[in-house]
């Protein structure tokens, strides 16, 4: 029986890992069915790179025109093929996140799960730059998605007054993306030297938005909530002794 070898780089280290031969020095992967030697492997990986080159390309194109649906689409499609892509991982889960008919808790849910295994694949790279930049893009979106949320829900809620029928509805979602914002700040602030930044900035507009559902809340509830915003309050003055934190405004003169 002929050993494998690999054709990009000539190492004989090649195990088989599910239907693809993989070379343990280089990381190129082939089919099986194929064995890792001669014309075929240099033609499969050719072909290989150039599908994922692709892909890469629609994913973007779909990034950049905001469409979610083929964002998910091609971002899945990259991951399947690069599981250890932290782009792919992220959008993957930040476009799920739109397709939802509703952002809800279980929708948060699933789109912090995402974000977290994205934040572990860039927990294991070597280049600091490329740390911070991933990072950097993970929080501009979550910022962004919860921007596109919070806005549309709150205007829903005070709409529907507390004996709507949603008006819990909405008050649990609006928390929630609250809680998002805090948890992945929490995520990311040891990541690099730089990223306590970006966790700040998400812990403080946490607080920006927890405050005006204080006139929501149950005055039974308000004194947990206050002990909640308090904790990422002293979080903050860790690294911004000069934030203040925002007072609700009053109702019939109180809190």
């Amino acid at each position: 029986m002929n050993e494998l070898m690999c054709e990009m780089c000539g190492s004989n280290m090649v195990t088989r890992e599910g239907g693809f031969y993989i070379c343990q020095a280089c990381g190129t992967k082939f089919p099986a069915n194929d064995a890792p030697t001669g014309e075929s492997q240099q033609q499969y990986s050719e072909e290989f790179s150039s599908e994922l080159d692709n892909l890469y390309q629609l994913a973007r194109r779909a990034r950049d025109n905001g469409d979610s649906e083929f964002g998910h689409k091609y971002y899945s499609e990259i991951l399947i093929k690069e599981p250890f892509d932290w782009e792919a991982q992220f959008y993957a889960g930040y476009f799920r996140a739109f397709l939802y008919d509703f952002l809800d808790e279980r929708a948060i849910d699933e789109f912090y799960s995402s974000t977290a295994s994205a934040v572990s694949i860039v927990e294991g790279l070597e280049d600091v730059e490329e740390k911070n930049e991933a990072i950097n893009l993970f929080t501009d979106e979550t910022i962004r998605l919860v921007e596109s949320y919070y806005g549309p829900y709150f205007e829903e809620m005070e709409y529907e007054h507390p004996d709507g029928e949603y008006f819990a509805w909405y008050a649990n979602v609006l928390l929630e993306l609250s809680y998002l914002l805090n948890n992945y700040g929490d995520l990311v602030e040891n990541i690099t030297d730089d990223t306590y930044q970006d966790a700040v900035d998400c812990w403080i507009y946490s607080i920006d938005i927890h405050t005006p559902m204080y006139k929501y809340i149950s005055f039974f509830d308000k004194g947990e909530h206050d002990k909640y915003i308090d904790a990422y309050v002293e979080k903050i003055h860790e690294y911004n002794s000069e934030y203040e934190k925002p007072k609700p405004k009053k109702i019939f003169g109180i809190i």
